[in-house]
């Protein structure tokens, strides 16, 4: 069995590794664009069962069942090919004569064809392939489909593939009532905290929490003792507050109203984890206002870290966060580049020496 499967880009061996743990068979990833790879299973797996655990899945976007595959090129001769392997891959299995469908199609790469023109040529395979098996005409519905069928072009290759995750990404977890303007994807919060390797029992601090997804998603799915959300703006840690009561998650989590550079202040116990999203000074920090965050931020964090603490920051002003933090006597053990949305982001992970 071959799954299609979209992520984070940049963090596709975790969700690699997530997706083989909470499947509980041994995959074999191939990425073959960002934030796209490939898992083949180890051995021959009841679709049912696959459908029944994707929803578990913290770090993925998209999962589909590759139903066939082929090399393509550039040319516009590639289009034929793109039928008939979606002909071929018998999508007349899952239609019905109430059963709608939908193509959703993805082009990446330099071609001379565009993704609507493959989600047509994929459409009218489908459409013909169920006509000449069973002698009608499936019914289309690109607003509210039942079975969703992927056309994907990866530069040389075109994949077609049932949809298993459903027409929403699942990186859209229902608690995010509130959304904050610069806030962190569900998925990538998770993969923050699969990078710390969160024990049982740990606390978790994130300074700087905005919405409240890293303390929500650390609160949710990690058996840890205590989490402290703490933000400067009354009106975001209002709005982690309804995210967290949304999520069901409001009594796991402490939320406090303070300012990052003083967390010694206002948290007395120590901490074995602090992540977080800071500004990464894009349209609010000037560079230097930015810098003085970062010192503040890392000096207070030094005063309340365990024996084992570590600090987890995304940011995609690195350069600065590991200046500041080398100064102050952090290592940078850990660092990983992502994407955030349309920016080149890092994460990184410092310990003090």
């Amino acid at each position: 069995m071959t799954l299609l499967i979209t992520t984070n880009p940049g963090l596709e061996d975790l969700a690699s590794r997530e997706f083989e743990e909470k499947i509980g068979e041994k995959v074999r990833y191939e990425v073959i664009a960002k934030g796209r790879f490939i898992a083949e299973l180890s051995k021959t797996v009841n679709v049912e069962e696959i459908v029944s655990k994707i929803f578990s899945l913290k770090t993925v976007h998209r999962v589909s069942l590759v139903l066939g595959e082929a090399k393509v090129s550039a040319d516009k001769k590639s289009l034929k090919t793109i039928y008939d392997t979606t002909k071929n891959s018998e999508p007349y299995i899952y239609l019905n004569h109430h059963t709608t469908f939908a193509i959703r199609s993805e082009r990446i790469g330099t071609h001379q064809y565009t993704s609507l023109d493959v989600a047509k040529v994929a459409g009218q395979a489908v459409i013909d392939a169920t006509s000449e098996k069973y002698g009608f005409r499936p019914m289309v519905n690109l607003d509210y489909p039942a079975v969703i069928f992927d056309s994907t072009v990866v530069h040389g290759k075109y994949f077609f593939s049932l949809r298993l995750s459903g027409e929403e990404s699942l990186h859209k977890r229902k608690y995010r009532v509130y959304d904050h303007p610069a806030a962190l994807k569900p998925t990538l919060a998770y993969s923050m905290l699969m990078i710390a390797s969160l024990k049982p029992g740990e606390i978790v601090v994130d300074p700087m929490c905005g919405g409240g997804t890293i303390a929500i998603e650390a609160a949710l799915n990690f058996n840890v003792k205590e989490v402290f959300c703490v933000d400067i703006s009354p009106k975001h840690l209002h709005g982690a507050i309804i995210n967290a009561i949304s999520a069901g998650a409001y009594r796991k989590i402490k939320f406090i109203l303070g300012d990052a550079r003083k967390l010694n202040e206002i948290i007395s116990t120590q901490a074995d984890l602090i992540i977080t999203n800071p500004p990464y000074g894009i349209r609010l920090f000037r560079k230097e206002k930015l810098k003085d965050l970062y010192y503040g931020f890392l000096s207070s964090a030094l005063k309340i870290l365990s024996s084992k603490g570590r600090i987890v920051v995304i940011t995609a002003e690195h350069s600065l966060l590991k200046e500041v933090a080398t100064k102050l006597g952090y290592s940078i053990v850990l660092e990983r580049e992502c994407m955030h949305g349309n920016l080149n982001v890092k994460i990184l992970m410092l310990k003090p020496m």
